[in-house]
């Protein structure tokens, strides 16, 4: 079972037992509503309600209804099963998930070896995904029509990169 964490409660929110989840690259609205939602040791998470609070969420969570409760719950970390991921209801968002990136190998449409995605940055709005090249990186955008978008957990990324954007790859 890989836990993909969204989220962590960072603090109790006044009296009556709300949380703050400080949210993770790949939150998103959407899996708070849905039964994927989970701990990390995969229990289903209960949230009665959630709002934006600032940068933040708050969470009103079935049986935490007292500031106690709510600060015995900082630290826990909450998210999804990846293997849920490719369940035809679970909920996702257009622009897809960072995770999903993470360790696949990346090639150009023409099949020269780029390296692999050793993490995900977010700048902008949209996904970067990270290559290391000795002390340098590879910044690839995970956008059309620069990478082969699919929704897929594994396999090779393919690229069609504009002129430039693989030159430290090829120095």
């Amino acid at each position: 079972m890989e836990f993909i964490c969204v989220g962590e409660i960072v603090k109790a929110i006044g009296l009556k037992g709300e949380v703050k989840l400080y949210p993770l690259m790949d939150y998103f609205d959407e899996l708070l509503g849905s039964p994927y939602v989970v701990w990390r040791d995969g229990t289903e998470v209960p949230i009665k309600r959630y709002r934006q609070a600032s940068s933040c969420v708050a969470l009103s969570l079935e049986g935490v209804d007292s500031r106690t409760a709510a600060e015995a719950m900082v630290g826990r970390e909450l998210g999804f099963i990846r293997s849920n991921y490719a369940n035809a209801d679970f909920p996702k968002p257009d622009r897809g998930l960072a995770f999903r990136y993470v360790d696949r190998e990346v090639r150009t449409t023409d099949g020269n070896m780029v390296g692999k995605v050793a993490e995900v940055r977010l700048a902008g709005g949209q996904h970067l995904l990270v290559i290391p090249q000795g002390d340098k990186e590879i910044l690839i955008p995970a956008v059309s029509p620069i990478l082969e978008m699919d929704d897929k957990l594994e396999g090779i990324l393919t690229i069609d990169p504009p002129e430039g954007l693989l030159d430290v790859h090829f120095e």
